[in-house]
């Protein structure tokens, strides 16, 4: 196009092209001058909006801001819209003192702090000050001054080095050239090639090799948000000339964040089966020593204070060209902000810097290299003359071997070796190899599709299957790291493609095809999981195998090592993400904790920079058999949410907090900062006495009002002989800790817990065991039929049950090991059990350590931590979620507390009021009345394996408990549906009186469906078959056999609940406006009286036959079918219909 119409200076970088507008006449003129002003805004570098047409006739609105160009062939009109039309190009200037007039009240418009401070002229005196090390810029337009930069040499290097990784940078200095390099300016190699030929220094910390990264880009990495450890020095800023201010303006818009695990510290350390970045198979053998480069003279100068009119924001980049020429000999621009401060345009083209686990400095750090003021950058496919320029800026990556491996196998055959086509791409400045990146077409998009939530983003059906690649090698220099973005979308443009995918792996999965850490993964979204359907397989093929394919593809039904998914579009290139970098803490790995962080990574416009979890034991990426499971998150869905790579885990435990200096204190001493601060520690097993005021801190008591007594409570310390199961470790290892103890191992508690574990002692071989259980009016299972089954295989197995016995004391040997423990029943004298080993498994409280951090900074205990209806505690910026918590006592809703409800959606609800501080246009969490308590609806569900081999489920309404027997006898209750026994299956169903699910109970030898039922809970009998009518009639002996039927299967469906809604909205819609539509006349009959009599019913199936909504309803239900036919392939469609 550039020699068709003789268009100089147009690049892919600075050019982009409108393929499609519409909007509504008395609007379009706005409607398309907001768009092109936004798409200015977003892309930095876009210069020209070009318009290639058939016709002249735009329309009035688009030929008001598009020009057609002159030259070029006559059947082709190109048009032209170029970014000076709409924000006038800047005029960067020296400030003089009469500018003071101009930029005041756009200081004070923005912030009066600094006119507060230094009073009214302090521009005037700044602007008078400049010297040779100082200077102040202006950008003027039309003769007005509308911002204003403060630029200074003077800067703290060394504090910057000890705060950040800085080493891509050549830690800010300059660096002697060895005497063969050619001293050209226009030369990449003089700054950015040369940046990354530093080698260790005697500073250990400052030089230590990173493990998985390319050292030419550290910046665009995460590490996935750091730790901040407080000390005794006092948090400076850059310049030393004082604190670092920068004043922006209203409007935020994102970088490019870093993205990769920083080096470990004693707080700051990944967990062992650490997930962020997907390990490399093959070991890189040792690179030949490179010659030492000696450092010189620092070469960086600082921003100082900034500010522009709102209305030029976008183009704060002009600033930049005339500030380096100030300093002709500096080649770094810096720019520290508070975390709390959202990112403004200019630092668009900065680059993020990974911040040090020992940084005293509480503030972020943006760099810029003069290189990156260079745009002559091109993207091309890469050829053999590139090969050293790719080995040479993958030189430091652990994974250079494959990567060189893959280009060279690109080179030679242009596929892989099993065929699938290979794409090298190269990008370059000045004729030098600046980025790397090499694509494999993607050859699993059905299971990509069927697995994961892609079409949140995507509509298949408009990409074809040769249009999505993997991304697997992407490395770009740490000085052009802003132009990653422009890198990907020219890498779609050239291989033809529309989407680009990346998985993250957990570290100890086998790839059949390493890949490496990719530069680019904070540009990319991470996708969510789907639920999976269990097929019956053999049911689907049927006997004989049925006519038509009633089996779905083998993309669904494949099974793959699970991965995190994160993935890039066309659409999503130029979409700008909002970067922050408020220092986000959150305690306690509970599914609470994990719902909070997993809502906020998968966000896609949202990129947090500093998200922290602080845990005794990281992440839960197992699930012990002596523990139950809440089937939130399981270990292999944790590794799809690979919540490790997005945030940093603190392996620690809280033991204090500074509410004044925002610091967290954990175990070993270490300090852990924050902005925000989410306490989910929910509650723990103790191994202590129960005595009177320990009661007092259990979660299963009633809350106590008599704080100072819980908080002189001394626990006894027990023998080395008894334990808990307070922790996952714990839980892993019980079976060997009992066994390396001689004689009876006594569990105490009538715990689900307490079950689960005797259950892993007989699997494990133990075989002398004695159930102690203390009096108990509810039972953990609410059934007295379970039980009483559980019970009977207790027996079996030679299992000592011991009921209604409390513990009361130990009996140990001067030695201080245990021999017995001693218990009072209900009636009677106290009794001495002799044993060798005790698990305590009973009552639930709050850990101690986590009491005193949160009573000793006062915040407000009453048993439990206090928290209002959206969270938070008695501190602004302290949130609290959880068992850990209960509401004022100005609710009157003591036994309401978050242990009776679904933890995942509390985390969810927790993380919708905390959004909308960062992102004011995110919905609001919805508002409930003053004394009304939020409404939570997902159920409570358990799972466990329990003596005798027994799989358990119980899924019921969040609502205190009741003991079965007493809520039966509620006119209301509706009834309950059974089939089997403990031979062939235990399977319970309540429906309410609506006639919906409310509990599912299943108990079975086999294992029990999870996925599929839990899905009938909250489901209309009607959905299933006619549940009521068919077991009424005979017609069900087995409810674990009925729904394992292929017409069930789209009960199981992960958008079968938003069909349902869709139904229930376009039933509650009427034939004609004004009139009443047929779900508000059943509403009306229900509420007078809710036995309907069966003429009316017959009335009202007549009615809904004649009406709109039926045929609605059908045509939704096949539009749901056939979108959703790779799950669902063995109903009917419309034609079939």
């Amino acid at each position: 196009m550039v020699p068709k119409y003789g268009l100089d200076g147009v690049t892919p970088l600075n050019s982009l092209f409108l393929h499609y507008f519409v909007a509504k006449r008395p609007y379009q003129h706005d409607i398309a001058q907001e768009i092109i002003r936004t798409v200015f805004n977003a892309c930095v570098y876009v210069q020209n909006i070009f318009l290639l047409s058939g016709t002249t006739h735009l329309g009035s609105a688009l030929l008001e801001n598009f020009s057609r160009v002159k030259d070029g062939p006559k059947e082709e009109k190109l048009f032209l819209c170029q970014r000076h039309g709409h924000v006038p190009q800047l005029h960067i200037r020296e400030a003089r003192p009469e500018d003071n007039d101009d930029l005041a009240p756009l200081f004070t418009q923005q912030n009066k702090v600094l006119s507060e401070t230094y009073g009214d002229y302090f521009l005037a005196e700044l602007i008078e000050a400049q010297d040779e090390n100082h200077k102040a810029l202006v950008a003027e337009v039309g003769g007005l001054a509308i911002g204003f930069m403060c630029v200074s040499t003077e800067v703290d290097v060394d504090l910057l080095n000890n705060c950040f990784e800085l080493k891509p940078y050549t830690f800010l200095h300059k660096v002697k050239k060895k005497p063969d390099t050619p001293d050209d300016e226009t030369s990449i190699a003089s700054d950015s090639v040369a940046e990354e030929e530093v080698v260790e220094e005697e500073d250990e910390e400052l030089a230590r090799e990173e493990t998985l990264d390319l050292e030419s880009s550290s910046v665009e990495r995460k590490a996935p948000s750091q730790t901040s450890l407080k000390s005794g020095a006092p948090a400076e800023a850059a310049s030393s000339k004082g604190e670092v201010s920068v004043v922006e303006s209203n409007r935020s818009v994102s970088i490019p964040p870093s993205h990769v695990s920083e080096p470990q510290s004693e707080v700051s350390e990944k967990p062992k089966e650490s997930e962020e970045v997907p390990e490399v198979v093959e070991e890189v053998p040792a690179p030949p020593e490179e010659p030492v480069v000696e450092l010189g003279e620092p070469t960086a100068f600082c921003i100082q204070l900034f500010c522009i009119d709102e209305r030029y924001e976008m183009r704060s980049i002009d600033f930049m060209a005339e500030a380096f020429k100030r300093f002709p000999d500096k080649d770094y621009c810096v720019l520290t902000i508070p975390h709390t401060i959202s990112e403004f345009p200019l630092l668009q083209v900065f680059a993020r810097c990974t911040p040090k686990p020992t940084s005293t400095l509480e503030q972020e750090l943006y760099v810029f290299h003069r290189s990156a003021l260079l745009q002559n950058i091109a993207v091309r496919f890469g050829t053999e003359k590139d090969t050293e320029g790719v080995s040479y800026i993958t030189r430091k990556y652990k994974g250079k071997s494959t990567v060189m491996a893959d280009y060279n196998q690109y080179l030679s055959a242009l596929r892989d070796e099993d065929g699938t086509p290979l794409y090298g791409i190269v990008m370059e400045c000045g004729d030098q190899i600046i980025g790397v990146a090499i694509i494999r077409a993607e050859m699993d998009t059905e299971y990509l599709r069927s697995h994961y939530g892609l079409e949140d983003f995507i509509y298949f059906t408009q990409h074809s299957p040769r249009e999505h690649g993997h991304l697997f090698h992407c490395a770009v220099s740490a000085t052009f790291t802003n132009f990653t973005k422009f890198f990907l979308r020219e890498c779609l443009r050239l291989c033809e493609m529309s989407c680009l995918y990346y998985n993250v792996y957990d570290s100890a999965t086998h790839q059949d095809k390493p890949q490496s850490t990719v530069e680019a993964l904070h540009h990319l979204v991470q996708i969510r999981p789907r639920r999976q359907i269990k097929y019956p397989v053999e049911l689907l093929k049927g006997n004989p195998p049925a006519v038509y394919n009633n089996v779905p593809i083998d993309g669904v039904l494949k099974t793959l090592p699970p991965f995190a998914l994160f993935h890039i579009n066309r659409k999503l290139t130029l979409e700008p993400k909002m970067v922050i970098n408020s220092r986000i803490v959150v305690v306690g790995a509970s599914d609470v904790s994990l719902s909070f962080l997993e809502t906020l990574i998968l966000c896609p416009h949202m990129h947090f920079n500093n998200l922290v979890l602080v845990s005794p034991e990281g992440l839960p990426l197992t699930a012990p058999a002596a523990l139950p499971s809440s089937l939130s998150y399981s270990p292999d869905y944790m590794r799809m949410i690979s919540l490790a790579t997005s945030c940093n885990i603190v392996t620690a435990k809280m033991t204090s907090i500074n509410r004044a200096e925002q610091f967290v204190e954990v175990d070993n001493g270490r300090k852990v900062q924050y902005d925000y601060l989410v306490l989910c520690t929910g509650s723990q097993f103790q191994c202590s006495l129960p005595q009177v005021e320990e009661k007092k801190l259990s979660v299963s008591s009633p809350v106590s009002r008599d704080v100072s007594a819980v908080a002189k409570i001394q626990p006894n310390l027990p023998p080395p002989q008894a334990t808990t199961l307070d922790s996952i470790s714990k839980a892993e290892g019980i079976v060997n800790w009992v066994s390396s103890h001689s004689g009876p191992v006594v569990v105490y508690g009538t715990s689900l817990s307490a079950y689960t574990t005797i259950q892993a002692l007989l699997e494990g071989g133990v075989e002398d065991i004695v159930s102690v259980q203390p009096p108990t009016p509810v039972s953990c299972f609410n059934n007295p039929q379970i039980l009483g089954i559980v019970e009977e295989a207790m027996t079996e197995a030679g299992v000592k049950i011991m009921k209604d016995f409390v513990l009361s004391g130990y009996s140990c040997e001067d030695s201080g090991d245990l021999t017995g423990i001693e218990v009072t029943p209900t009636q009677g004298p106290v009794q001495t059990v002799q044993c060798g080993s005790l698990v305590t498994l009973q009552d639930k409280i709050i850990d101690r350590d986590t009491f005193g951090g949160i009573n000793n900074c006062c915040l407000v205990f009453d048993g439990r931590l206090v928290i209002d209806t959206e969270c938070h505690t008695n501190d602004p910026v302290i949130y609290a979620a959880g068992p850990l918590t209960k509401y004022k006592r100005a609710f009157y809703c003591d036994e309401f507390t978050h242990d009776i409800y679904c933890s995942k959606e509390i985390g969810e609800r927790l993380a919708s009021v905390i959004l909308p501080i960062f992102d004011p246009s995110f919905p609001p969490v919805e508002e409930v009345e003053k004394y009304e308590l939020p409404k939570y609806v997902r159920p409570k569900q358990v799972y466990a394996k329990l003596p005798g081999g027994y799989h358990y489920l119980d899924v019921s309404k969040p609502q205190p408990l009741v003991d079965l027997q007493t809520a039966m006898m509620d006119p209301n209750y509706g009834r309950e549906l059974v089939t089997g026994d403990k031979d062939v299956g235990y399977f319970r169903l309540h429906l309410n009186q609506y006639h919906t699910v409310e509990t599912i109970t299943c108990l079975s030898k086999k294992e029990i469906e999870l996925g599929n039922i839990r899905q009938l809970y909250g489901v209309h009998q009607q959905y299933m078959n006619s549940l009521e009518e068919r077991f009424d009639g005979g017609l069900i002996s087995d409810f674990f056999q009925y729904f394992r039927e292929p017409w069930s299967l789209i009960l199981y469906h992960d958008r079968f609940a938003e069909l349902r809604e869709e139904i229930k909205e376009l039933m509650s819609q009427p034939n004609q406006p004004g009139e009443e539509s047929l779900s508000e006349k059943v509403c009306q009959l229900v509420d007078e009286d809710l036995a309907i009599e069966e003429k009316t019913k017959l009335a009202l199936f007549a009615e809904y036959n004649d009406s709109l909504a039926k045929q609605s309803i059908e045509n939704r239900l096949f539009s749901y079918l056939s979108y959703n036919k790779y799950h669902l392939p063995h109903y009917a469609g419309r034609n079939m219909a």
